[in-house]
């Protein structure tokens, strides 16, 4: 089952694009075996909801910092609920520097995977924590590529707002 923006342990807002946005954290465990396992995007709002743990108000520091200085590294425990192949590229996009992309084929060629470009993106899409693991540093050959399972629209927008803040400039 899904988290819900209720049952976040921490809702911050993320101004970044100049469009209402928070993110919802969600947290599991508890004080030394607590971790980071989800982040959602709600668009259209810009709520706070006041840190429920210890670990929640770390992730919401450590995003302020982000804004703060896009090359800030995320140092936070995490859960990644995923197939092997998918854990496998999540870790992978951790090594894509803050300011540089990678694309879906040069990633299927460095981890020697089988399957195409295709299967990265859909493990992408599926990426439960984006922003601390960075997959808005992938596109495709062509372009901008997609980002959480669009490729036009608000999320887009945001793919395109994380790269700028990033020092990302394109062709």
């Amino acid at each position: 089952m899904k988290p819900t923006a209720d049952s976040a342990d921490a809702i911050v807002p993320f101004m970044l694009t100049g469009q209402a946005l928070s993110l919802a954290i969600y947290t599991t465990g508890h004080d030394h075996d607590a971790v980071l396992c989800g982040i959602d995007f709600l668009f259209g709002q810009t709520v706070t909801q006041v840190a429920r743990t210890a670990l929640a108000e770390n992730v919401v520091h450590q995003l302020q910092c982000y804004l703060d200085d896009p090359q800030w590294s995320f140092d936070l425990p995490l859960q990644m609920q995923g197939t092997k192949f998918q854990r496998r590229l999540w870790s992978a996009l951790c090594d894509v520097p803050s300011g540089n992309t990678a694309t879906y084929g040069q990633l299927v060629k460095q981890l020697g995977m089988k399957g195409g470009a295709q299967a990265v993106g859909q493990a992408c899409r599926r990426n439960p924590v984006p922003v601390v693991v960075p997959c808005h540093r992938i596109l495709s050959q062509s372009g901008m590529g997609g980002y959480a399972g669009e490729t036009t629209g608000e999320k887009m927008r945001f793919k395109q707002a994380l790269l700028k803040h990033e020092g990302f400039v394109s062709a």
